[in-house]
């Protein structure tokens, strides 16, 4: 292990050094150095878009449907099936239940 420290150590030195050496104004690109670049980024092949949102739709209906499935059952689980209406046999006797 102290190998390695010695080793990184000393690379760490030698590139800081060669980093000091250089000259801090930029070093200008070769000509027509841009134009290559544009012209290899124009020739890349591009996935096309369907199947990018046919991977991307995927993901998006079925984490949806997940996300549903969840919700629908921790309130499935959280709502109390009693009727919030009180039955007869809990409320108490008044001429308003008796009326139409």
């Amino acid at each position: 292990m102290h190998e390695v420290m010695n080793n990184f150590d000393q690379r760490w030195q030698s590139a800081a050094q060669a980093a000091r050496r250089v000259a801090d104004e930029p070093a200008e690109l070769p000509f027509g150095f841009t134009t290559r670049v544009l012209a290899r980024f124009e020739n890349t092949p591009v996935e096309p878009w369907l199947d990018l949102l046919t991977a991307l739709g995927l993901r998006a209906v079925l984490t949806s449907a997940i996300l549903f499935i969840a919700s629908a059952a921790l309130v499935a689980w959280q709502v109390d099936f009693v009727s919030l209406a009180p039955s007869w046999v809990d409320a108490p006797l008044s001429p308003h239940l008796l009326l139409p």
